[in-house]
């Protein structure tokens, strides 16, 4: 009887040396040797039930966990299209209420001839030329003080009198050359017409400012221009 399994087991071991991606079989008794092989050709032919059972639910499970995610980002996306729409409803409420009180201020600065507020508000009202008429009345009655030069500065910027705006900023800044904003308002003016001006402005109003958070900010519009003067280098030589 021993003989007869010892053969049964030479033979099966042979065959599965034979077979294709067989591999190799080391148990310790005959009675092993046998239901592993059995097992090893159900699984060869695909026709074991354990075996189909666990990749179907392998395949469940990793095909749960693919859906989970997908379901995971929709939401996400969702949210930050809800919160994005949330945040646009509360920019268009500042907006109306913005106006709204710009609008009823207007008689009472006209009154008081409140030059500044008044090209404050009609700016907030989109009323371009009414602004700019107003801020010059404002830099005529006070010569001295800042704000209506800067007022007009961003009106003729938003004119696309780019000249005019950094004129304007000249003014701001000799009247307080210790503010870094001027500088750096100056220096995105002029990145169009004198990118090394606008890398000097910038430098400046680092130096004003030492250190700061929005340091970071104005020195990234340095090196943006800096890129591109290097990439142009790049692009002639």
């Amino acid at each position: 009887m021993k003989v007869i399994i010892s053969s049964f087991a030479f033979g099966l071991v042979v065959f599965t040396s034979s077979t294709t991606q067989a591999t190799p079989i080391r148990l310790k008794s005959d009675v092993n040797l046998y239901n592993s092989f059995r097992e090893f050709l159900l699984v060869q032919f695909g026709t074991t039930p354990t075996s189909n059972q666990r990749q179907q639910e392998a395949f469940n499970r990793d095909s749960n966990n693919y859906q989970g995610w997908l379901y995971y980002q929709q939401q996400q996306r969702q949210q930050a299209e809800y919160n994005r729409q949330q945040n646009e409803l509360a920019r268009l409420e500042r907006i109306r209420q913005a106006r709204e009180s710009a609008l009823n201020s207007i008689p009472e600065l006209e009154s008081k001839k409140d030059y500044l507020a008044l090209g404050q508000a009609w700016r907030t009202l989109e009323e371009w030329d009414r602004s700019l008429n107003a801020a010059n009345k404002a830099i005529a009655a006070y010569p001295n003080v800042v704000g209506g030069y800067t007022l007009r500065a961003s009106l003729r910027a938003r004119l696309n009198d780019v000249t005019g705006a950094i004129t304007d900023y000249n003014q701001a800044i000799a009247i307080k050359p210790y503010y870094y904003g001027y500088y750096q308002l100056r220096g995105e003016l002029k990145k169009s017409l004198d990118q090394n001006g606008a890398i000097q402005d910038f430098r400046t109003a680092m130096k004003v400012l030492r250190v700061d958070n929005r340091y970071n900010l104005i020195r990234d519009s340095e090196l943006k221009i800096l890129a591109k003067e290097l990439q142009s280098l790049g692009a002639t030589e």
